[in-house]
């Protein structure tokens, strides 16, 4: 049986589709593929460079997924056009260099995945006239009987609200962030307490109704966070796409990072920045594991220069493909020829950190003034054991945090970086950087948890509806980063006009003296 794969193995497999090829020869097997998977459409320059790429390789088995792996990287595959080639090589501006006299800043965004009940992040400590923290308790499990969950007081890492319009005065950071305390007290960490999604302010009586996404849902939420655009105004694209759209339409030159999958909140517009997604371990070569030695000069070959009556959807994937090739080539070069001063944790949120740390230090051969980051850390679904997981996860995010502002730190970044934190729905979310107006705990963190008629934002098991939106941290964040009022804000963030009186501007969070 033939098959596209390399080893053509399927041990593991309780069945596939195969074809067994009729040509008895490389140039029928070439036009046999070309007729199933491109229509016949494949140009005769492409099928001769095909051919002779393919001809060294033993036997029609290996010659067959060859000629399959080749079509694939062609524009009549991916379009419906005929190619006509001018008899060129493609050119592509691989230029890095920047005009801009912006100074360079970096927005780095950790996904908490699962849940989070980030009220442990955060927990209240003293709080008058309403003991919050009872009550916070009480809705844990603590009664006469059990102790629940919950931290005591004396096991919290304590500061001070530094806000009148908290129920309490302190509020506990639980012993495992510890870097969260140091940095709040440094002035380079805040926190924004009951935020989450909104299309506009909602109580119990009416947040089904108003924010018509499926809430509670881990993946729909996940997947609507970080869209944050409810009802689709920019259809397809992340706040982070959105941002980058902005920042290009400004001749801003920024570049849109992943070092966990692809993400829905990296994703513009079309004709938008292209993000890039790296593992933890770095950028792998574009093709690992080529079917031939000359495979990627090939697949350059096939997407050459075309005449200008040649078609417009076959030359955009061609010019598309190249660009990304030179690119990836590039990005590769640079990355695999740095390092840190700093020792990062070995593997999840740790690695992942490190690779936008190494990134950071590419910025000037990138040519770019603006860097968008995301990461994540997955185990907080903590449905049992929630204390133990929380002690765990949240040691391996202070590890990485340590590591990561030091590092920022060493490469004198720390005043250019914000880290915006996001785990889900009626939560405290933190952000830290060097040019933060930090030591304040902002929103308003709920004095009551138990659900009842004359309570406005408690669900059923201390689930709270939240007061503030998602977009109180990113309007002033965004405006940092080089977003000004007006359209450009209606782009990045098309609800936040919802929310009088809830949003955080740049001075808010900033001040006025800001890098």
């Amino acid at each position: 049986m033939f098959s596209s794969t390399d080893n053509g193995l399927y041990e593991r497999s309780f069945g596939h589709l195969g074809r067994v090829p009729t040509g008895a020869n490389i140039t029928e097997l070439v036009s046999e593929v070309s007729l199933i998977l491109t229509a016949g459409r494949l140009s005769q320059d492409n099928r001769d460079t095909i051919e002779t790429a393919c001809s060294s390789e033993p036997g029609l088995d290996a010659q067959y997924r060859c000629i399959q792996q080749l079509i694939v990287f062609s524009a009549e595959f991916h379009s419906t056009n005929t190619m006509q080639k001018s008899g060129e090589a493609r050119a592509v501006d691989t230029t890095t260099a920047s005009n801009s006299t912006e100074s360079y800043k970096a927005l780095v965004h950790i996904y908490l995945a699962g849940g989070l009940d980030s009220y442990h992040m955060l927990a209240p400590h003293t709080c008058a006239p309403i003991n919050v923290y009872e009550r916070f308790r009480a809705i844990r499990g603590k009664n006469s009987l059990s102790e629940g969950i919950g931290l005591t007081l004396e096991e919290m890492l304590v500061i001070d609200g530094n806000n009148p319009d908290q129920p309490c005065s302190t509020f506990g950071i639980h012993p495992n962030l510890s870097i969260l305390q140091t940095l709040y007290n440094e002035g380079d960490a805040a926190f924004i307490a009951n935020a989450g999604l909104m299309a506009e302010p909602v109580d119990v009586n009416n947040y089904r109704q108003m924010t018509p996404v499926q809430l509670f849902a881990h993946n729909d939420m996940s997947l609507e966070t970080k869209k944050d655009d409810i009802f689709n105004e920019f259809v397809g694209t992340g706040v982070h796409g959105r941002i980058a759209d902005v920042l290009k339409s400004k001749n801003l030159p920024v570049n849109v990072f992943s070092i966990s999958g692809t993400q829905i909140v990296n994703v513009g517009e079309p004709g938008g920045v292209a993000p890039f997604i790296l593992s933890s371990s770095g950028l792998p070569d574009f093709n690992a594991a080529p079917s031939i030695s000359d495979m990627d000069t090939v697949i350059l070959e096939l997407n050459n220069a075309t005449r200008k009556d040649s078609g417009i959807f076959a030359e955009t994937w061609s010019n598309l493909l190249s660009e990304s090739m030179a690119s990836h080539e590039l990005l590769k070069t640079e990355l695999d020829a740095v390092d840190v001063s700093t020792a990062f944790p070995t593997g999840g949120i740790g690695a992942q950190l490190k690779t936008v740390a190494q990134l950071m230090k590419t910025k000037e051969s990138r040519g770019v003034v603006r860097d968008i980051f995301y990461v994540s850390q997955g185990g907080y679904d903590t449905h049992s054991n929630m204390q133990a997981n929380l002690v765990t996860r949240f040691t391996e995010l202070n590890t990485a945090l340590e590591a990561f502002v030091a590092e920022v730190k060493v490469q004198g970044l720390w005043p250019h970086v914000t880290v915006v934190h996001d785990h889900g729905w009626g939560g405290v979310h933190f952000h830290i950087g060097g040019g933060l107006v930090g030591g304040k705990v902002r929103g308003l963190y709920p004095d009551d948890f138990v659900q009842s008629p004359s309570n406005p934002i408690a669900l059923s098991r201390g689930r709270m509806v939240p007061t503030y939106p998602w977009d109180a941290m990113w309007k002033g964040t965004a405006e940092w980063f080089g977003i000004e009022d007006g359209p450009e804000m209606d782009k990045v963030l098309p609800m936040h006009e919802n929310f009088p009186g809830k949003i955080y501007n740049r001075t808010d969070l900033y001040g006025d003296l800001f890098v």
